[in-house]
């Protein structure tokens, strides 16, 4: 028996899914962790510390479900993809999840800074890329005819800038490293408690816009 390469991108489409989600509920449980202030500052940093690596695999997914939607896409026929922009796809998923990893190993070093702009810059111009084409789509029926998978580009596009959101204004984590340095009082409590508040609102958006990209994948309600 063989496999349709359809049903294997599927299958690893679903996978990317569901390690996006699931480590995300984990991310999402740690914040709720450390803006508890009965926890000592050693125990929440070492959450933290956790944390960072934890959230290679959401990001990593989010990376790699790139090259596979667009397999996915190509055989479903709702995309003409040719053959070079497949290949480029895949450059630019394995090369956005290195760049994760070496923000991870090099935290706190220059290079860091500098990876983290790129990083920044490419969520912001690829946000704008897939909401542009999801738009375009959805008003003109071109470059794609199917309205649910224009819908999706363009949601997946906001997917992007509400990370984009996370990364660049929300770090409750790094706030708290760098406030423990000078001890934790009210006000740094405060701070710490503000900026994980708003962090866990945006990855709620996130989750919705997941869900919602989901739904629109399985359901194809209309087209």
């Amino acid at each position: 028996m063989s496999l349709e390469p359809q049903l294997l991108w599927a299958y690893a489409h679903i996978l990317l899914l569901v390690y996006w989600l699931g480590a995300d509920v984990g991310l999402f449980l740690v914040m709720a962790w450390i803006k508890d202030r009965r926890l000592d500052y050693a125990t929440r940093v070492t959450l933290i510390r956790l944390a960072f690596y934890i959230d290679l695999a959401p990001r990593t997914c989010v990376a790699l479900i790139l090259p596979v939607g667009m397999h996915l896409a190509a055989g479903l026929g709702v995309a003409s993809i040719p053959g070079w922009l497949l290949a480029l796809a895949w450059i630019i998923g394995l090369g956005w999840t290195v760049l994760h990893v070496a923000l991870v190993v090099r935290k706190g070093r220059p290079l860091a800074a500098r990876l983290r702009r790129l990083n920044n810059a490419w969520e912001l111009v690829a946000g704008a890329l897939f909401v542009g084409i999801g738009a375009l789509s959805l008003a003109t029926g071109a470059p794609v005819a199917a309205g649910w998978f224009a819908l999706k580009l363009l949601l997946f596009g906001l997917v992007f800038w509400v990370i984009l959101g996370i990364d660049t204004r929300f770090q409750p984590f790094t706030t708290l490293l760098r406030l423990g340095e000078r001890g934790l009082d009210d006000a740094a409590e405060a701070a710490i408690t503000r900026a994980t508040n708003l962090t866990m609102a945006w990855a709620l958006l996130l989750y919705g816009l997941v869900l919602a990209i989901a739904f629109l994948g399985k359901v194809k309600p209309f087209w």
